[in-house]
């Protein structure tokens, strides 16, 4: 989520300070929360700037190219795994990310992802074990 505007901070510290409104009445003008108004207001009482503090979060380390990528990898080899798209995307997109990552943007995507290699079926039936343990006498 992207922080407020410089401007819009200003001008909810302004309608406090008139007094004319309650807190709570100004969060609804401007359509923001109470607590942002409680915060511009102590912050502008303490002198202190009301910039933003942050940038909005860090920027998404894959984009609409990449995503596609993934789409299209997905719809061609649905079992494809987290680690065959994860070298996928560094060797076409030049992008290195995690497991973690891939397996968030699939989510995102409404994409199925699998979780580990398949293995072969075990050859044994979970009845033979129970039923041949118990002849041992």
């Amino acid at each position: 989520m992207k922080a407020y505007p410089q401007e819009l901070r200003v001008r909810v510290v302004a309608a406090v300070e008139q007094g004319e409104h309650s807190i709570p009445e100004v969060a609804s003008l401007f359509n923001v929360g109470v607590t942002f108004v409680k915060k511009m207001w102590r912050l502008y009482r303490h002198g202190a700037d009301l910039a933003p503090r942050h940038g909005g979060g860090s920027t998404p380390s894959l984009k609409e190219p990449e995503h596609e990528l993934l789409r299209k990898q997905v719809g061609k080899q649905p079992d494809v795994s987290l680690e065959e798209l994860q070298a996928l995307l560094l060797k076409e997109q030049k992008v290195s990310v995690s497991k973690t990552t891939v397996c968030r943007a699939l989510q995102a995507l409404n994409l199925p992802r699998k979780k580990r290699v398949s293995s072969p079926k075990n050859a044994t039936p979970s009845g033979e074990l129970n039923s041949a343990a118990g002849r041992t006498r």
